[in-house]
């Protein structure tokens, strides 16, 4: 499971257990990890953990989001990598590497996996790209940028080949023929 442990002096060394999906960090109770420090906006951050990757994207925050000290709007980030929201320092772990083969590369950003499909346009793009707006009832609504059509999350299957039977006779036959001159050896 992905993990932010914070490494901030005057703070607890506080480890922050990620959830598979989008995580909101900041000040205000409302975001799924409550930070109380005065640099982090109420809103500051969101962070998504998918299977080819873990994101952060800034959320239009007061003093900024950091990664390895660069400020970022969206950037990738890797286990051993040092978060910042404002002064609050925090090392990223177990953060998931990305699978380059499994997922369609993002239209906006090649380098990216995508993660979520337009269900109007059919172009695919990652987590940051996506246009996220809070509904009044809690619900979060996903734009695309291009055609603010609805997007959704890409659903992969791993394709793994099946053998056929008759791969699987020949490699039982070839197993017994070689335990079979075995004991012929010994005999």
């Amino acid at each position: 499971m992905a993990k932010l442990i914070i490494r901030t002096k005057g703070l607890p060394a506080e480890v922050i257990e990620l959830k598979r999906g989008i995580n909101r960090l900041g000040r205000s109770s409302a975001n799924d990890f409550q930070i109380q420090h005065d640099t982090i906006s109420r809103f500051h951050c969101e962070i998504e953990v998918r299977d080819d990757g873990m994101f952060v994207r800034d959320v239009d925050s007061s003093n900024g989001t950091l990664v390895n000290n660069q400020p970022v709007e969206s950037a990738q980030l890797h286990s051993g990598n040092f978060l910042r929201l404002g002064y609050v320092s925090m090392e990223v772990t177990n953060a998931p590497e990305p699978i380059t083969d499994a997922l369609p590369m993002c239209s906006i950003h090649p380098d990216l996996s995508a993660s979520m499909i337009c269900t109007q346009c059919r172009k695919v793009f990652c987590g940051t790209c996506v246009h996220i707006l809070k509904r009044t009832d809690g619900n979060f609504l996903r734009l695309c940028p291009e055609c603010s059509g609805h997007c959704e999350p890409i659903k992969t299957l791993v394709h793994t080949p099946k053998k056929s039977v008759g791969s699987f006779i020949k490699k039982l036959f070839k197993k017994e023929s070689a335990e079979t001159q075995r004991f012929h050896k010994y005999k």
